[in-house]
């Protein structure tokens, strides 16, 4: 029988993008009898627990023998906290698999695919590699470079003021806005912000959406000159702490820098060999301009409010833009409207 591919390699995606298993990444797996139903499913829940391929066999039972299974990424083929997902397959004498995309971790990248051909199993790539890459880009990004996916999030008005001259910003967005944002909180490993909003906003830096029960992104705090208060909220959650020079502050504290300033390219760096494989950068306008100079945002979301500011308040960056040359061009991917406000996410042009 022959089998709609692309239809079930989309409900593997599905069962991917339900869990949160980094630093390991989003796998789901279907398992599929000759006659075309599905016996088994299995998604990867968490690092340490059985991958996808194992669940879905396990769910199969004696099925799995002579069927298709689908995964969206490469079987490992190594022995870590799990065994091979390799050896389980072929174990449960499956005839076929097809492969989302090959995984970029050295210790796979390949071997898995090869592993399975050398026992005799049919397998081929499925439709669309880039689809399944799409569910889980941080885990890409991160297996390639060692360092997180860093995405850029900003709320302002239409003519781009994030907050008024006070220093007053609650709220500049709506709540359908809010709770989008809270989403890509719930999607990142973890959440950095300034020392200029910890002092501002006292910010918890956590995820608050009806009915989440998801893991909580580490908070990330990046200090500056001026002392931040040890009882504010974000330090009872032990977070990571960069900072220029010593400071007495509770967390995990790391000095990176030249006395003045934090070494945001370090920072980031360090946050990868940490396992940190999505970061999500909140601001304020210093660390927002100190990470676009450097370079180092992956992706931009732009929160853009159904308002007018009608003067200089606070801007997203704290650079002067001297002259139009010193403009960044960016490829915009995808704009909606969330209620009166609309979000806009972008990249960095090649």
């Amino acid at each position: 029988m022959d089998l709609n591919i692309p239809d079930l390699m989309a409900q593997a995606a599905d069962l991917a993008r339900s869990q949160h298993p980094h630093p390991n990444p989003r796998v789901g797996a279907l398992v599929v009898a000759p006659e075309g139903e599905v016996v088994g499913r299995g998604v990867h829940v968490a690092a340490g627990k059985p991958h996808a391929e194992i669940t879905a066999l396990v769910d199969a039972g004696g099925r799995a023998a002579g069927a298709t299974v689908l995964v969206t990424l490469e079987p490992c083929n190594h022995e870590g906290t799990t065994p091979p997902c390799t050896d389980a397959l072929i174990a449960a004498g499956v005839a076929r698999v097809v492969v989302g995309v090959g995984d970029p971790d050295q210790r796979v990248s390949g071997t898995g695919i090869a592993a399975l051909r050398r026992a005799g199993i049919e397998v081929e790539m499925g439709p669309n590699p880039d689809g399944a890459e799409a569910i889980d880009p941080g885990y890409f990004h991160h297996r390639r470079t060692g360092r997180p996916f860093v995405t850029l999030k900003l709320a302002m008005t239409l003519d781009g003021q994030t907050a008024a001259a006070d220093g007053t910003s609650q709220w500049i967005t709506s709540q359908q806005a809010r709770t989008n944002s809270h989403v890509l909180r719930s999607r990142s490993d973890a959440v950095m912000v300034g020392a200029g909003t910890v002092l501002a906003d006292d910010p918890r830096l956590t995820v608050r959406l009806d009915g989440f029960s998801g893991n909580q992104p580490r908070p990330v705090v990046v200090a500056g000159v001026r002392p931040l208060n040890p009882a504010a909220t974000v330090f009872s959650r032990d977070p990571i702490v960069y900072a220029a020079f010593p400071v007495e502050l509770p967390g995990e504290v790391t000095v990176l820098g030249d006395e003045r300033r934090v070494d945001l390219d370090g920072a980031v760096a360090d946050l990868g060999k940490r396992g940190i494989v999505d970061l999500l950068v909140e601001g304020g306008a210093g660390l927002a301009a100190g990470f676009e100079s450097a370079g180092l945002v992956d992706r931009y979301v732009l929160y853009l409010a159904g308002a007018i500011a009608g003067g200089t308040g606070r801007p997203a960056f704290a650079d002067l833009f001297a002259t139009i040359g010193d403009e960044r061009r960016v490829e915009v991917i995808d704009v909606r409207s969330l209620g009166p406000d609309i979000r806009v996410v972008a990249r960095r042009s090649a």
